[in-house]
């Protein structure tokens, strides 16, 4: 159940920042606009309502962003809830949305419940600096994801760390004769370089185990972009221009790490007369050439917390779900191997140690 009012546009619609004092406006992946009515107006609905505010582009990436927009959908229907999913155009436009929901929550007069996610880490300073303003309201509760460390303010906090997940991927990757490029959005988002670090240290290590050999292993590192809010999504001429080049260099595996962009570049690689093997991130990417993905299963997390605000206990403060919670793992395909599959034992110690070090 589903108390929003939808009208069908083919543009963007403008609303002056008068309107938006009033009432939110955003497009759905599906292109609808949804508006919010005023939480102060009597005859407002009392149905709880989660509300997702996403980074510009973060819908739409098949993967990380768009399993949370999924289990919100599942939850609205599990609890009988209302939802409502904030795509802005630009991270000033998600600011803005920030702004509002904190203005409103912080005046509003009615019983509704309300739950507000935010996904996007550049989000960071400005929910830091503005949590604390919805202390006043204690029907409102805010979701932020991503962060080892918890708000000072009001609100909950997740963090998914992905270290293991990745350590054991790389391991795995050093397995073969590999020649590895491992692509990242940018260096300034946490669950990135996390991820990179984890890859290359299991890489690192199955190097090491494997010295006896006389194979060439090679990793190399590069970023998309310098900016805490890039690198997430890139052009076709600029992914083919980078994928020709690591090709004549002779890799061999393509790692990216970099949430919409991975979508790019596996989509081009099927293009290719001899494509890269490419190991999958956050989503299920068996179609993908893929000898295996570390899989972050957000949307089990999701539907965990929400189902966490709905009950007497509330949500924890903070939570960490990781690989040794099953909140991560790495998905195998061997058919896409081109190395012998390692035995069980291998394979055992190998996750073992992801588990350990991400535990350190």
């Amino acid at each position: 159940m589903k108390a929003m009012i939808r009208k069908k546009i083919s543009t963007m619609l403008a609303v002056p920042m008068a309107a938006l004092l009033l009432a939110a406006a955003a497009c759905t992946k599906e292109g609808d606009t949804i508006y919010m009515a005023d939480p102060t107006e009597e005859t407002a609905t009392t149905v709880p309502l989660v509300t997702v505010i996403y980074g510009p582009g973060d819908l739409g990436d098949r993967r990380y962003c768009d399993q949370i927009y999924a289990s919100v959908e599942r939850a609205a229907t599990t609890y009988g809830l209302r939802t409502m999913q904030l795509s802005p155009q630009s991270m000033d436009e998600g600011i803005r949305y920030l702004e509002m929901m904190f203005s409103q929550m912080s005046a509003a007069t009615d019983t509704v419940r309300r739950l507000f996610i935010v996904p996007q880490p550049a989000y960071d300073s400005y929910l830091r600096a503005n949590s604390h303003r919805l202390e006043v309201n204690p029907r409102a509760d805010l979701l932020y994801l991503e962060t080892p460390t918890p708000l000072e303010g009001k609100g909950s906090t997740l963090y998914m760390p992905y270290y293991g997940a990745m350590y054991e991927a790389g391991a795995l990757t050093a397995l073969d004769e590999a020649k590895v490029v491992l692509v990242g959005a940018n260096p300034h988002i946490a669950s990135v370089a996390e991820a990179m670090q984890g890859f290359a240290d299991g890489f690192a290590a199955g190097d090491a185990a494997s010295s006896g050999q006389r194979v060439k292993r090679v990793l190399r590192t590069v970023y998309l972009s310098d900016r805490v809010d890039g690198g997430f999504s890139i052009a076709d001429t600029t992914a083919m221009r980078l994928i020709d080049e690591w090709g004549a260099d002779d890799f061999s595996y393509l790692v990216p790490v970099c949430g919409g962009a991975f979508n790019t570049f596996s989509r081009l690689n099927m293009t290719m007369r001899w494509p890269f093997l490419m190991i999958g991130i956050d989503a299920d990417d068996h179609a993908y050439f893929t000898p295996f993905t570390a899989v972050k299963h957000i949307d089990r997390a999701i539907m965990r917390c929400i189902g966490q605000w709905l009950s007497p206990e509330g949500m924890p403060k903070h939570q960490v779900l990781g690989l040794s919670d099953g909140y991560t793992e790495v998905m195998k395909y061997w058919e896409w191997a081109l190395a012998d599959v390692p035995d069980e034992a291998r394979l055992n110690a190998i996750h073992e140690e992801a588990v350990r070090r991400e535990g350190k």
